[in-house]
């Protein structure tokens, strides 16, 4: 533990860090040097302390539980890490920031760097019939191509469904080999290639295939060669071996009604859809690719981002990473669930702002504790958003009043008389849910003016901003 905070110490202390807009951060001060969490002052943030961020994560801190594993990222540098809970129940031990977690298919963007990679050396055309590599599959037409591996527009049926299908379990111990032969036997696709997007696992499986029959690598050794160890990542690996030891190994759970019961099961080679191991310190330095590269990946971040297309349409899918919105502001990220290991990566890039967080239960929420997290970071950033919204609006008919106004990053919605509050989420544009209501705000000349409400029971209401 004193190794890796006095590691981290000297890092943070020698690298100098960059401006962002008019400001910088000029000292950042690692706390409690001598044990975790990690954790930077930066003077360009909300004043965040770790017990804050403990709150969020407070119950997944009980004695005898599963728990998760949080990084915060500004820019390169990772200003906040900690772990919740325990890492393996048999032997109580506790997560850490250097844990092992599967990653589940947060893991994707991992196997798609390495086929671009590939591409970029000229060893594969990512448009041609992926027969050419993978012969044995069937002959489609359209042909399926590498690169609608990437994006989820392969048609290709899901591995796991199939499986489900065939009556083989989680128990059944299964091969790459025995996927491919599943997938062979499929004489018909979803839809025709190209011609649609539908998340598929298969996809991802085939990418490991193509990398090896390529290259005669793993897709683990060509990840380690191009990918992890420029990136300075010594401690995340493609679990391609069930008997391969991982030391500070993560165990996930389930559960069950005397508590939480093992879940995962060491009885699967396959990879790429899945399958890599990492820890938080590593996955930051991943995430760092995206500001200052050191794979051998030229112009990574527009690579990785890039959403993949389909005819007169953009997906929001790029390189094994989502791309979306939170409260209006442009997200990039994945989510991840396999075998009681579920995880999610949320990056914010107008913001450099990103929260990755790793759980080892299956009914954990990893996806809604790195917003809780963005939102306490970016809680002034959220208010500026909201902040056109406020006022106090009238229903004329009834003399009917609500306030809007923002605190803490979020909207609400209040009447004083009733003492009603309710917290309005984002959903898209200038629509607004909360519970089974449904708010629109409405503008003139770029102002907002009005807002409808609308609910079952009520229909639709309108309410009219008061002038000041």
């Amino acid at each position: 533990m004193l190794r890796i905070a006095f590691f981290l110490l000297f890092v943070i202390s020698v690298i100098p860090l960059p401006a962002i807009g008019t400001g910088t951060i000029d000292t950042p001060k690692l706390h409690d040097p001598s044990s975790l969490p990690v954790f930077v002052d930066c003077d360009e943030l909300p004043h965040v302390t770790p017990a804050d961020v403990d709150r969020i994560f407070s119950l997944y801190s009980l004695p005898g539980s599963p728990g998760c594993a949080v990084g915060v990222m500004f820019r390169e540098h990772l200003i906040f890490a900690n772990g919740y809970g325990m890492a393996n129940l048999d032997y109580d031990l506790p997560i850490r920031p250097d844990s092992r977690f599967l990653i589940a298919s947060v893991s994707k963007q991992f196997a798609a760097a390495a086929l671009l990679m590939l591409e970029q050396e000229g060893k594969i055309d990512l448009d041609a019939d992926i027969r050419k590599y993978i012969p044995e599959l069937p002959r489609y037409q359209p042909a399926i191509t590498p690169r609608q591996l990437i994006h989820h527009t392969s048609g290709l049926r899901d591995l796991y469904n199939l499986l489900n299908l065939a009556d083989i379990g989680l128990d059944n111990t299964t091969t790459t080999d025995d996927a491919i032969e599943l997938l062979s036997r499929q004489r018909q696709l979803n839809f025709p290639a190209g011609s649609a997007h539908i998340y598929s696992n298969s996809g991802y499986l085939l990418i490991s295939v193509l990398i090896e029959r390529i290259t005669g690598m793993t897709l683990d050794a060509y990840s380690q060669k191009h990918l992890f160890e420029p990136s300075g990542m010594k401690h995340t690996h493609w679990h391609d071996d069930t008997g391969r030891i991982v030391p500070n190994r993560v165990i996930s759970y389930r559960p069950m009604p005397f508590g939480s019961g093992r879940f995962y099961r060491d009885n699967m080679d396959r990879v790429g859809a899945r399958g890599l191991f990492t820890t938080l310190f590593d996955f930051h330095l991943w995430h760092s690719n995206f500001i200052h590269n050191k794979t051998h990946l030229n112009d990574f971040n527009r690579k990785m981002t890039e959403p993949g297309r389909l005819p007169g349409r953009t997906l929001a899918y790029a390189s094994g990473l989502r791309t979306g919105r939170y409260k209006t502001l442009h997200t990039v990220g994945h989510s991840g669930s396999y075998m009681g290991f579920v995880s999610d990566y949320i990056h914010i890039p107008s913001q450099q702002f990103a929260v990755a967080v790793f759980c080892n239960q299956s009914n954990f929420t990893p996806a809604a504790l790195s917003r809780k997290v963005a939102d306490l970071y970016l809680a002034p950033v959220f208010d500026d958003i909201f902040k056109p919204y406020e006022g106090v609006y009238t229903h004329t008919a009834s003399g009917t009043q609500y306030q809007i106004l923002t605190k803490q990053g979020d909207l609400f919605l209040v009447h004083d008389e009733t003492e009603l509050k309710k917290r309005l989420r984002w959903h898209q544009n200038d629509q607004f849910e909360s519970d089974a209501w449904s708010l629109r705000f409405y503008r003139h000349s770029g102002a907002v003016n009005r807002f409808t409400i609308q609910s079952d029971q009520a229909g639709v209401l309108t309410f009219y901003l008061n002038e000041s």
